[in-house]
């Protein structure tokens, strides 16, 4: 990921404190829902899953790391905080704190769609595949660069929307399509075929915005 614009991981660490008690989590069955005995390391805890939060928020512009629908204000009944590599799964747990297995995602995508499988891994075993982009069938959040496989449009007024997602050609971005029904996300209800205008009133905005999409033949 080489986009100047996207925070990179290394800018990311964990104080000694709250690596103490990862540790401790991390030694038991399920790292992540790790509950300490003491106060004080409960709230390190919390402080540090609140840290890879917001850093991954930040990471993606405040976007799901999946399909791009802003969460911005959204809070936890909206937002996830991801594991690319399932933590449920055995070959996965030591993972659970991780940060390149860490994002942050909406929860119709992480809920619905990815839940606690990992088909979308190529090869699951190799300790050394797992950190290459190439292993990964859709686009990973922290390998990859949403934009250079996918484009999404979006334009609101009131209750009229216009969200479209444009593909790069690339078989990632097509797996990423399909796996998490990003068509489903796609609406014009500016269109006036749905009775809810005529296109004389439609702004130049949507205009612009309808022409970018058919030059991406969508």
């Amino acid at each position: 990921m080489t986009d100047p614009y996207v925070p990179p991981l290394a800018e990311f660490a964990f104080d000694a404190a709250e690596m103490a008690v990862i540790e401790k989590a991390l030694a038991n069955d399920k790292p992540w829902d790790f509950v300490p005995e003491s106060q004080e390391e409960k709230e390190l805890l919390k402080s540090a899953k609140e840290k890879i939060l917001n850093f991954h928020l930040e990471r993606h512009g405040w976007n799901c790391c999946y399909c791009r629908t802003n969460l911005t204000g959204a809070g936890p009944f909206m937002t996830d905080r991801e594991h690319i590599l399932p933590k449920g799964k055995a070959a996965y747990k030591a993972l659970s704190y991780t940060l390149w297995n860490l994002a942050a995602a909406c929860k119709r995508c992480n809920m619905q769609f990815k839940r606690s499988g990992d088909g979308f891994v190529i090869n699951g075993d190799d300790p050394d595949a797992l950190l290459s982009s190439d292993n990964y069938r859709f686009v990973h959040p922290n390998f990859d660069l949403w934009d250079d496989h996918l484009t999404r449009i979006a334009y609101q007024v009131n209750a009229k929307n216009l969200v479209k997602i444009m593909s790069s050609g690339s078989e990632k971005a097509a797996y990423a399509y399909e796996f998490f029904n990003l068509q489903e996300l796609e609406v014009d209800s500016f269109d006036a075929v749905q009775g809810l205008g005529n296109k004389a009133e439609e702004s130049v905005a949507v205009s612009e915005l309808r022409k970018l999409a058919e030059e991406y033949g969508q």
